[in-house]
């Protein structure tokens, strides 16, 4: 009886959908998980896949009336197909700007050179000849390791394809040379027991599907991650621990 499953609000690895998605098949459903992308400032959803035309990896079409154009960082420019910039959004659900905070909007709020006013989401990503998008990660949680952008949305995806993991985070750590290195946070099937062996296995699984540049320098399994009143994966509080362990080993 299900017409639509929507997935939003947090970033949905490719694994994830896969099972879903047979999960209805085999009981009986001609739906899919669509898979789609929005913030606040845009009033909810702005994207969503088109029914039965799916491209992996990808938050789908703009809706109508509403324009993307992904710019490089920090600036207007619109870059070509499948360069990663930052998202930009322009259209009738785009806010007026935040209330009694001015210098918020005018960083949020910017027109370009045609005219119009885009919302700049904060957010990485890139679009493809078709018109579809991808979204990366929020800006705020790119790594930057020697020179290197990181994505920890695409290597917790790559992670969590290995068959032992339920779910993993992957956040910047300083380093005194690269500035930053990645590190991964683990969290196993049941049943699966956090040994040498699991350990090694899941760094072997890494260095076949990573680049030898963005693998995390370091991995630690837990039971759970702390979680955000709204139940994503708190991971600036992760950050904070890290950091106050570095305090204690100065």
């Amino acid at each position: 009886c299900l017409e639509a499953v929507i997935s939003g609000g947090d970033f949905m690895s490719e694994t994830l959908k896969e099972k879903r998605d047979n999960a209805l098949k085999e009981h009986g459903s001609k739906t899919e998980v669509r898979v789609g992308y929005g913030l606040t400032e845009a009033t909810a959803a702005t994207c969503l896949t088109p029914t039965g035309r799916y491209k992996n990896g990808s938050i789908g079409i703009p809706f109508p009336d509403t324009f993307y154009k992904i710019v490089a960082v920090g600036t207007h420019d619109e870059l070509k197909a499948y360069e990663d910039g930052e998202i930009c959004i322009c259209g009738p659900t785009v806010m007026q700007g935040y209330m009694n905070n001015e210098s918020e909007t005018l960083q949020a709020l910017r027109v370009h050179e045609d005219g119009k006013t885009w919302l700049h989401t904060g957010d990485i990503g890139y679009m493809d000849e078709d018109g579809y998008v991808y979204y990366r990660q929020r800006l705020k949680r790119m790594i930057v390791s020697n020179g290197y952008n990181l994505y920890p949305t695409h290597m917790e995806n790559v992670i969590n394809s290995h068959p032992d993991v339920l779910t993993s985070t992957v956040i910047g750590i300083p380093h005194p040379q690269k500035i930053q290195v990645a590190k991964a946070f683990i969290v196993l099937n049941d049943g699966v027991e956090p040994s040498k062996e699991t350990m090694k296995k899941i760094k072997q699984h890494c260095e076949i599907n990573l680049a030898k540049y963005s693998l995390p320098a370091e991995y630690e399994f837990r039971d759970s991650f702390p979680k955000t009143l709204v139940g994503k994966v708190a991971y600036t509080k992760l950050e904070k621990e890290e950091a106050e362990k570095l305090k204690g080993k100065e």
